[in-house]
């Protein structure tokens, strides 16, 4: 069944996408829920008069996202994590767990499938994660992973941005090496 998407569904579509969907997930669940609309002639008629409020929603939301990324970008998020010997930690990062925090800390719901890990994050340190806000628009969060009986200095929470940009470049070359050492 083809539809007319009236909303952003997540793994789906845009608002104003045609979207070919399965038909007993386009009647029991887009339609009620007034997330679609069956792509009628008439309502693909209507879609074309609508496309220019579409698109004015659709620049909005993507100024709205980029903001967010650049408050995100200067601001860091700190992450408590049980800590062993070596600073190593007990378990890992999830993408789930950098969500509650960047929510519990920044008041921003992203949700935890935006959430880019390139390594497991099993240390303490400083990291730089992207995150998928909205479509293209994509942010770098520096996140700062610290014990649960630590106490963050305000100095140290003002360099925890400094130190997770000077990590990036480091750690992309070290999964460029390990990719290297892998195929050979």
């Amino acid at each position: 069944m083809e539809v007319i998407l009236l909303d952003d569904v997540v793994n789906l579509g845009h608002e104003g996408d045609v979207v070919e969907v399965a038909d007993g997930y386009g009647r029991n669940y887009l339609i009620p829920q007034q997330l679609a609309v069956r792509a009628t002639k008439g309502n693909r008629k209507e879609l074309d008069q609508r496309r220019r409020a579409i698109q004015d929603r659709e620049e909005h939301k993507c100024a709205q996202a980029q903001e967010l990324a650049e408050k995100l970008k200067e601001e860091s998020i700190v992450i408590r994590a049980s800590v062993g010997e070596g600073g190593r930690l007990h378990g890992e990062i999830t993408p789930q767990a950098i969500a509650e925090a960047v929510a519990d800390q920044h008041a921003v719901q992203i949700s935890r499938h935006d959430i880019d890990i390139p390594t497991p994050i099993r240390e303490k340190g400083n990291y730089l994660i992207s995150a998928t806000l909205y479509k293209e628009v994509s942010a770098e969060l520096p996140v700062k992973v610290i014990g649960l009986e630590e106490e963050l200095s305000e100095t140290e929470a003002e360099t925890v941005v400094e130190e997770a940009e000077a990590a990036a470049p480091r750690e992309a070359a070290e999964v460029s090496a390990g990719e290297q050492i892998t195929t050979d």
